[in-house]
């Protein structure tokens, strides 16, 4: 069952009369082919199915887990109002003086932590935010259902990373584990855009695919 330990080496050993050499190499090639995950002084564990993400349509990750037959849910780890950095102004076209909602989440599904996601809002496009319920909802859906807001798409960026010590203690991961950083902005209709967002999902959960279409030939 995920999450469930493997026996030890010298216990695999054991039972299938091999060398260490042999079980080493097994437990190599099942933590490269993500069917397991090790953390240190414990042990390897059975890994949890990797969700597939898409990246043809712009989903929350609310929508996300729903569309699979999840419960999606959120912790809230910090909301608060603060003046943006020179980069996240940048990126949402605003002053530095202007403030913006800072809203980092833990994102869970059927209870188990998937990822983290820290979204930085312009106040002034959502004076009321902080009233809203992002614990159960999504953040789309408060702007596009309450705010009466067109979302058309994001720009994103992906790349490995590793967990901190910070973001290990809040996905329940060992810091140094890999994890997969999305960085993005959402625009509306008008081209104004509306959040600037890191996203960091957790690498054992999480698989990224794309669909890609040849161009036509030119005649």
């Amino acid at each position: 069952q995920p999450d469930q330990r493997l026996p030890s080496e010298n216990e695999l050993m054991a039972q299938f009369d091999v060398s260490r050499n042999t079980v080493r190499m097994a437990l190599d090639s099942l933590e490269k082919q993500g069917l397991i995950y090790r953390m240190k002084g414990k042990g390897s564990f059975v890994a949890s199915e990797r969700m597939r993400y898409g990246l043809f349509y712009l989903t929350s990750f609310t929508e996300e887990m729903r569309q699979r037959g999840y419960r999606p849910s959120s912790k809230i780890v910090s909301f608060e109002r603060t003046l943006p950095k020179s980069k996240i102004a940048q990126n949402l076209q605003i002053n530095p003086d202007q403030e913006v909602f800072a809203l980092e989440r833990l994102r869970m599904a059927n209870e188990e932590s998937y990822a983290l996601t820290i979204s930085y809002v312009p106040c002034h496009l959502c004076p009321n935010l902080e009233s809203e319920d992002l614990t159960s909802g999504s953040l789309y859906e408060v702007l596009e259902n309450k705010l009466s807001y067109r979302i058309k798409y994001a720009e994103q960026v992906i790349k490995p990373t590793i967990a901190t010590e910070y973001e290990a203690e809040l996905l329940k991961i060992e810091a140094g584990s890999p994890l997969l950083l999305v960085e993005g902005i959402t625009y509306l209709f008008d081209g104004i855009p509306i959040e600037y967002y890191k996203l960091l999902y957790r690498g054992d959960r999480y698989e990224f695919t794309i669909r890609a279409m040849r161009r036509p030939e030119i005649s």
